[in-house]
């Protein structure tokens, strides 16, 4: 079978940015490796496995991209205010994606921080800046900060999908209805040149947790819904026959 991630959307309000990386190795998947969909269109760009063998992924969460140099950082030493803000954040990314070089940027929520950014297109396009210039393909997911700014939440991930290189989608086409926005998968294929070259060997899966409970007997943030878990297994059954 298909080696499967799940991503779910970030539901903690942090001031941190927490940068991961998850490294997949070709000598840790299954072999009887699956056939990619031919159908889909959404991925611009096929990902696949280098020739060591390698899968790198760099993820990105809790950024809380707000208004960029006039927003100062949150949980630094008094003698790191001055001259600390969101720029700091941008820079170390950028860093990061120079000193890794990964095969794929995740950023898994609380990509902006809504209250404090004024004009959310802005923030977003600022936020994911250091990605799109690196010319690396990207995912994002939502989390509960991030439509509380101008966008709706559906709008936020809208326009995300609008950026350059970005492989994420708002939901996925063949959902009738799905709760949330940012429900998709993305497919990894094998080494170029080898018998797994137009397999899918690793498939991710992005999930939306929601932002705040609509129920209001249990308060606190929201969670996975039944059309997302039906979606979810009906996909990787699909998979699985292929």
């Amino acid at each position: 079978m298909t080696t499967s991630l799940t991503l779910l959307a970030s539901g903690y309000n942090l001031n941190t940015t927490f940068v991961v990386l998850l490294i997949v190795s070709l000598s840790l998947l299954p072999t009887g490796a699956l056939a990619a969909d031919p159908n889909k269109t959404h991925q611009q760009k096929k990902l696949r496995f280098g020739s060591n063998g390698v899968f790198k992924i760099l993820q990105v969460a809790d950024m809380h991209f707000a208004d960029g140099k006039s927003s100062p950082c949150l949980d630094v030493l008094p003698n790191q205010v001055k001259g600390c803000s969101d720029l700091n954040t941008s820079a170390f990314i950028h860093r990061m994606i120079l000193a890794e070089k990964p095969n794929l940027i995740v950023f898994t929520g609380d990509n902006i921080f809504g209250f404090d950014a004024t004009d959310a297109v802005k923030s977003l396009n600022a936020a994911f800046a250091p990605a799109i210039a690196s010319n690396i393909p990207w995912t994002a997911i939502l989390g509960n900060h991030d439509q509380e700014s101008t966008l709706s939440r559906e709008g936020v991930m809208k326009h995300i999908v609008g950026l350059k290189n970005t492989l994420s989608q708002v939901n996925p086409p063949e959902a009738k209805f799905i709760d949330g926005f940012g429900n998709y998968n993305v497919e990894v294929g094998g080494v170029k040149g080898s018998s797994f070259e137009n397999k899918s060997v690793l498939n991710l899966y992005f999930l939306d947790s929601g932002d705040y409970s609509t129920v209001p007997s249990i308060p606190g943030y929201g969670w996975i819904k039944a059309s997302q878990q039906f979606w979810f297994e009906r996909t990787s059954s699909k998979l699985k026959l292929m």
